[in-house]
């Protein structure tokens, strides 16, 4: 009897301690405060949105942030907002693009590393306000999100080679916009900055999401990011935040780069994988390392910038597409980044290939939005979404003319192609031997299992 009551006890705690390693929320700094609920069932249905990068920097076609005092001298770069003036910025437009390309949320970079705010802030002289165009881009976006029903995010980051209160100093140093005092650098005034700066986007333009950037830099440390985070909290309980609020992609010892995000102790609500679609781990590709918090995928159209550049190297609809299923197969939210011209439109080339991709995905929104990642899974060969009692199935591979899949104790009643035609499958108790149609020249074959 005691030794199973110890058995007893071992099984609790192991489910215990595992259910509370898996709490995204404030981490090991901010005990108790754990992610909104009803955010994250939200954020993991909406799957599929747009990452907006852009600034004066797109005057040069050079990248964001990472061009200035390397590609494009520091005065040169930073003089690029007196002739900022995209007139041809429509939020209506824009809206529509969204969806047409099929998209339920979007994430504009409202300050980069070279500390631009695209908005009208209240404590920055490098802002929208200062050059010729003057109008509120946030505003306007956020308005017009909210008429179509859109969630608006923004992406902040948290190091900035501008401010001259950050340091450490990097890619050309501080700029001449902001007043200095016999004790600059600052950091702690710096961080106030930063704190004014996230109460107006998400007080003042309704941010719904706050995608951080700069967890890499040294002088973002564990407690201010968990800082940041319940201060968040605090603003607006129903907000989220990426993982890249703290340090958990980039642990302090004793903890490893190589292990997943640990959310009980880092915090966040949503992990951040930046170019990185599948369930194959940056830091060692041969591990597969499935998450099992909420997490986004966070990929840009241009192969090679972030920010609009002159004949970019493109992904293609079909790599979209795929991409966008291998990792919503996997529970993730695909987020894809495109570059607006100087003029604040898109380049044509990039708006045919996604209404292309936003045609296919409307065709299976079922299978997309307000599903969960399926228990069917392999790497470049197949995928799944599970929601309620469908799954529905995704063949990349050409070659496979049938598969065997696991029952998970679950009668299936029926398995039909997207077109509604029945597929020929054998049940066991254990498994589901189906006979895959061939493909006809679509490079997706979609099934849905119903049970």
């Amino acid at each position: 009897m005691k030794a199973q009551n110890l058995l007893l006890f071992f099984i609790y705690y192991l489910l215990s301690h595992h259910a509370f390693s898996q709490k995204t929320g404030g981490g090991e700094l901010n005990p108790g405060i754990y992610t909104n609920q009803k955010s994250i069932e939200r954020f993991n249905d909406l799957r599929y949105g747009l990452s907006v990068h852009w600034g004066p920097n797109v005057i040069a076609g050079k990248e964001i942030s990472w061009s200035r005092g390397k590609e494009t001298p520091k005065a040169e770069y930073d003089a690029f907002y007196r002739q900022f003036n995209p007139t041809q910025f429509n939020a209506d437009e824009w809206v529509k693009l969204m969806e047409d390309f099929g998209m339920k949320y979007v994430i504009i970079t409202a300050k980069h590393h070279d500390g631009f705010s695209i908005w009208h802030s209240a404590y920055s002289e490098y802002d929208i306000a200062a050059t010729p165009f003057k109008r509120d881009i946030l505003k306007e976006l956020s308005d017009a999100c909210q008429k179509k029903g859109i969630v608006f995010g923004t992406y902040y980051s948290t190091l900035d080679w501008y401010h001259p209160d950050y340091q450490p100093y990097g890619k050309g140093g501080p700029g001449d916009l902001f007043p200095t005092s016999q004790d600059t650098p600052n950091q702690n005034r710096y961080w106030i900055y930063a704190k004014n700066q996230i109460r107006e986007l998400i007080t003042t333009y309704h941010s719904q999401l706050i995608q951080f950037d700069g967890d890499w830099d040294p002088t973002w440390t564990h407690q201010i990011g968990s800082d940041m985070y319940l201060y968040i909290r605090k603003l607006n309980d129903a907000v989220l935040v990426n993982s890249r609020t703290d340090k958990g992609r980039n642990p302090p010892p004793p903890y490893s780069k190589k292990e997943p995000w640990r959310a009980d102790i880092f915090a966040g609500d949503f992990e951040e994988r930046e170019r990185f679609t599948s369930n194959l781990s940056q830091e060692t590709p041969n591990l597969l390392s499935k998450s099992t918090n909420p997490w986004q995928a966070w990929v840009t159209v241009d192969k090679s910038q972030w920010s609009w550049k002159p004949n970019p190297t493109l992904l293609s609809p079909k790599e979209i597409i795929v991409d966008l299923v291998q990792t919503v197969g996997s529970g993730g939210n695909y987020l894809i980044n495109i570059g607006p011209r100087a003029d604040g439109t898109f380049e044509p080339v990039i708006i045919a290939n996604m209404k292309e991709v936003g045609k296919w995905v409307k065709a299976h929104s079922d299978a997309i939005f307000g599903t969960r990642g399926g228990d069917f899974v392999e790497e470049g060969k197949f995928t799944s979404t599970q929601k309620g009692n469908k799954t529905h199935f995704f063949v990349f591979d050409d070659t496979i003319e049938q598969i065997t899949l696991r029952s998970n104790n679950r009668k299936v009643r029926s398995i039909k192609n997207d077109l509604g035609q029945s597929v020929v499958f054998k049940q066991t108790d254990e498994t589901i031997l189906v006979k895959l149609p061939k493909n006809k020249g679509d490079f997706l074959r979609v099934f849905t299992l119903s049970y």
